[in-house]
């Protein structure tokens, strides 16, 4: 089981999108992906071509009522923020198994902050989206401070709606790839496709295939799947039974010194 947390410190900086989009590129590699909405007001339908009037089930919901686009089971929990059994939940749903080969994305809202730190011993990866401006920039060292820095190893940044034109957005980007280093695995182009996407009620991939967005967080995905494959290889392997020695065996019913 691969579960990937994605959080930011500061809203609008495409969490959702990032969830949903990572959500179609796994489910595209023929994964079988669960993706879990925290939020109260919930975007996810849209970046997924589902009209506003959809309501994505329960996490304990029945099976008759999921809500799957293609191949992609979505789920909301807007309680899990205030739920202390929201972890037991998951474990009992078999989501956090670590013998699944299911991907589970959690999309947390900005402002839950106590369920982001729940969540991350939980995590084989923390996606934090962030924007190249400064409001988002003056939260870091607080967010830094939250999470602690056994969570920022396992914490990977990229750089969303990133307008190349403006000097401002293209400084910080600078500052971020000097402060985070590899840990910060790309930037997702500033693109009115993937707004004019929701507006149709398509997802980025159907309406604009050869959008500059789409191909950003493509590579983004790719790099966010070697990373899982990398931790399953150095994962510890359970050591194989010890298989006895066949002189050290005597036959049924005889002894050795027979």
């Amino acid at each position: 089981m691969a579960v990937i947390l994605c959080h930011s410190p500061k809203g609008g900086t495409g969490t959702t999108f990032l969830a949903a989009q990572l959500a179609l590129a796994f489910a595209d590699r023929n994964r079988d992906v669960t993706v879990i909405s925290t939020a109260m007001n919930d975007s996810l339908p849209l970046h997924l071509a589902l009209p506003p009037a959809v309501t994505l089930p329960d996490l304990e919901g029945q099976a008759e009522d999921a809500v799957m686009v293609q191949g992609i089971d979505l789920r909301n929990c807007a309680r899990a923020p205030r739920d202390p059994d929201f972890v037991p939940m998951l474990q009992d749903a078999g989501l956090l198994s670590p013998a699944s080969e299911r991907v589970l994305i959690i999309d947390v809202p900005s402002g839950e902050r106590g369920l982001a730190q729940r969540l991350l011993p939980f995590a084989s990866l923390h996606l934090c989206a962030l924007t190249p401006a400064p409001d988002c920039v003056a939260l870091l060292p607080q967010f830094h401070e939250e999470l602690g820095e056994g969570a920022l190893d396992q914490t990977l940044f990229l750089v969303n709606c990133l307008d190349e034109t403006r000097r401002l957005a293209r400084h910080t980007t600078a500052f971020l790839r000097e402060l985070f280093g590899a840990n910060l695995i790309g930037r997702v182009r500033q693109d009115e496709s993937v707004v004019e996407a929701l507006a149709m009620l398509q997802t980025l991939g159907r309406y604009a295939p050869s959008s500059a967005a789409l191909a950003d967080v493509t590579e983004i995905a790719e790099h966010v799947l070697l990373r899982l494959a990398a931790q399953a290889e150095l994962a510890p392997q359970p050591a194989p039974a010890q298989q006895p020695q066949t002189g050290d065996i005597a036959p049924a019913g005889k002894s050795r010194a027979a």
